[in-house]
């Protein structure tokens, strides 16, 4: 007999729910100014629903920061690396990694989080590891299979992915956090990522980057 804990899926279906109406209460009103009664209001059930399946209101944020993480990852998770010429793929990637980190949404969850990481210090490595790794992760094996296949130097695949991602983001992200409604247009963030990938690949060898001068109109 299996050993694996069936989920009702009648209360599977209240936490999401709850998880929900919480998360957009969250980044309106922030953790503190956020009611047990306000997220039961919006979700239905009771205060020992939120009891039963969270133990508290903390426990509530942590469900919807480990949701967030997992909406804005999955669509990294979903990316192909190795079906396209390396320069393809990255760019490929770094569009995504982009459109993913200035979506508003991501800001939104962004916000909420940052302005409660220091009560909830075990959720920054949650964030940090499921979240923003996520991405590094997926490029540590990309690398290390192109490095078995020839088309990458023999160097550390770790700290290639970190590089790299460090120049497609540029300073995007902490310009969005910090200037509200300030948006990027589409056209510049792939001109920027094109650039970001271009030198990268420089630096390690592979091309000659190119410059704003010599970028197409």
């Amino acid at each position: 007999m299996s050993q694996t804990k069936k989920i009702d899926p009648r209360t599977e279906k209240r936490r999401e729910a709850i998880i929900e109406a919480a998360r957009e209460l969250f980044c309106e009103h922030g953790l503190s100014g956020t009611t047990l009664e306000m997220i039961t209001a919006e979700a239905g059930g009771s205060r020992r629903t939120i009891y039963e399946l969270f133990g508290n209101k903390d426990g509530v944020f942590e469900a919807v920061i480990r949701n967030c993480t997992g909406r804005v990852t999955g669509v990294m998770r979903d990316l192909p690396l190795s079906e396209k010429p390396l320069r393809d793929t990255l760019i490929e990637f770094g569009e995504k990694l982009m459109t993913v980190l200035t979506q508003t949404d991501t800001l939104r969850y962004m916000r909420m989080f940052l302005a409660e990481v220091s009560r909830f210090p075990h959720l920054g490595r949650v964030f940090y590891e499921s979240g923003l790794m996520t991405g590094r992760r997926l490029l540590k094996e990309y690398f290390e299979q192109q490095i078995k296949l020839g088309h990458f130097p023999d160097q550390d695949p770790e700290q290639a992915a970190r590089f790299l991602v460090c120049l497609i983001k540029s300073d995007y992200d902490i310009r969005q956090l910090s200037l509200v409604g300030w948006e990027p247009r589409t056209g510049d963030l792939s001109e920027h990522v094109t650039l970001a990938v271009d030198m990268f690949l420089a630096g390690y060898g592979l091309g000659k980057p190119i410059t704003e001068r010599d970028a197409p109109a």
